[in-house]
């Protein structure tokens, strides 16, 4: 069995300097701690006696994907506003499942030395909060009112839906997919509100995601009797798919039917024609995210919730 004292001696310093040289005490130079060190794992046992506080906080960020340009954006922008808060973080993902969501949180509070964790996506009401990690969630809140900050894109979609019954327009559609079903139920109950109820028929969801997930449940859409005369988009790939479509079936966006997506993606702007979308307040929300588990960190946990309203960003794709 390996033991700080073979190391020391092996070394040729004292107990003392190696146990030192493990904590990276100031009182060793730095030869005789490469020294202590190269023994160490030369013997396969330097990870049993470093002892060592990482110099920066370490936040685990659970996602439900990073393929999406919506969830790595996020990541990007969290990276930066950690990173001046001299974090570092660590991304583990989901695939959209409670229960790898739940075993990534049990990993992390029982065996992985972060000092927080920052949720996205979701409302996570069974989460059991560890008193030594902090959590604050971005696109929800938890369970008791935890901390979270998030977008009610309820605004900006009213904003939308009232610009085309202010214009007559009323046969209005929905192209999602399963993960989609909240934006869904907001622009039912907008239409609810407004006394125009959406035409069941104008309904697609597709299994699939992306922009075949849009092209597929636009092409669902399109095989119908009856033609929406403006379709809101789950997000803003499916409504990339949808326009697609609508193309390949010789009709022309905005002129033959509206096309409305959600998350303004960078691109958006510059499709022919330019997309109309809901954008979310990603940068805010990810500053005030850092800041909170940071604060939270250091034992400050006077930050409290915030929503922010979405913004409809009215393009040519939208427009009559």
């Amino acid at each position: 069995m390996i033991t700080l004292s073979k190391i020391a001696k092996l070394a040729n310093v004292s107990v003392s300097t190696a146990s030192k040289a493990f904590s990276l005490s100031n009182e060793i130079n730095e030869e005789t701690r490469e020294l202590v060190f190269k023994v160490a794992r030369e013997q396969g046992c330097f990870k049993k006696f470093f002892s060592a506080k990482y110099p920066k906080f370490v936040i685990a960020v659970i996602c439900p994907e990073i393929i999406s340009l919506s969830y790595s954006d996020t990541l990007l922008r969290l990276q930066k506003y950690l990173s001046e808060r001299n974090c570092e973080i660590c991304v583990a993902t989901t695939d959209f499942s409670a229960e790898k969501e739940a075993e990534l949180i049990d990993y992390y509070y029982k065996y992985s030395s972060v000092d927080g964790i920052i949720l996205l996506g979701g409302g996570h009401a069974d989460l059991k909060e560890s008193p030594e990690i902090p959590v604050v969630f971005i696109g929800g809140k938890g369970a008791d009112d935890r901390i979270g900050f998030y977008t009610d894109p309820r605004p900006a979609l009213k904003q939308a839906l009232d610009y085309l019954l202010e214009n007559n327009i009323f046969d209005i559609g929905y192209i999602g997919e399963p993960r989609t079903s909240t934006k869904l139920t907001h622009v039912s109950e907008l239409l609810n509100e407004a006394g125009h109820p959406i035409n069941e028929k104008f309904i697609s969801v597709s299994e699939k995601r992306f922009e075949q997930g849009g092209y597929e449940a636009a092409e669902a859409l399109l095989s119908r009797e009856r033609l929406p005369r403006a379709i809101i988009c789950g997000y803003d790939y499916m409504a990339i798919g949808a326009i697609r479509c609508i193309l390949d079936k010789g009709l022309r966006v905005s002129e033959d039917i509206l096309i409305l997506g959600m998350d303004d993606i960078t691109e958006a702007a510059f499709l022919n024609p330019p997309l109309a979308s809901i954008t979310t307040e990603k940068d805010e929300i990810c500053r005030l995210a850092a800041e909170a588990v940071v604060n939270r960190i250091n034992g400050d946990f006077s930050d409290r919730s915030k929503s922010f309203p979405a913004e409809f960003k009215h393009r040519r794709s939208f427009m009559l």
